[in-house]
């Protein structure tokens, strides 16, 4: 009783005989059991292929805009803003007569002083108080557009951007922001699919 099992086996050719066959045994039955394995796999990637397998739909999510990214280097970015920027108010005021600017140049520099002070504003609002955007479902942008708005109109270009009235200017920023989203989404998609740039 004092021998191991190893002895044992040594002692015994007839057993030693037996445990082998049988650990070969349970070796080709895991072998079988892989190889079934690996073809129920390959049946399934194959199966996928043939139905062309999509991706499952993204529910749809509520999305607060936050002042987007057009292009990863910031110098980019600010001239696509600008440009989003120029077309959308040059286009939202003269085509709704909303107000009138004094000439070509005062457009470009009241637009090009907005979208740098915006951009400042955005990171901003951001960077120190993001809880307060979400609390407020983006509003805040709002009226902080409003705002730059007014002081732009008011301190830097006094005598040569003028709106008809306080209220039509309440109505050219919220169409601004509007007509600005919209067309920024149209051209984030256009560049997804690789469109333009």
């Amino acid at each position: 009783m004092g021998q191991d099992h190893d002895s044992i086996e040594e002692n015994n050719p007839k057993l030693h005989k037996e445990l082998e066959d049988e650990r070969k045994k349970q070796l080709e039955d895991e072998a079988k059991q892989l190889e079934a394995l690996l073809k129920a796999i390959k049946a399934i990637e194959a199966e996928k292929k043939k139905k062309g397998a999509k991706p499952p739909k993204k529910r749809p999510v509520f999305a607060i805009e936050f002042g987007g990214v057009f292009h990863s280097h910031p110098l980019v970015n600010l001239s696509m803003y600008y440009l989003l920027n120029l077309t959308v108010i040059y286009g939202v005021t003269t085509l709704f007569g909303f107000g009138t600017f004094a000439n070509l140049v005062t457009v470009l520099l009241f637009v090009l002083s907005y979208t740098l002070v915006e951009t400042f504003f955005r990171a901003y609002v951001i960077m120190n108080h993001f809880r307060f955007v979400l609390q407020t479902f983006g509003f805040i942008f709002y009226v902080g557009y409003l705002t730059l708005f007014f002081l732009i109109d008011w301190f830097i270009f006094p005598n040569s951007v003028s709106f008809v009235n306080a209220t039509v200017f309440v109505v050219f920023v919220l169409m601004f922001v509007f007509f600005r989203y919209v067309i920024a989404q149209l051209l984030k998609r256009l560049m997804l699919k690789g469109s333009v740039l």
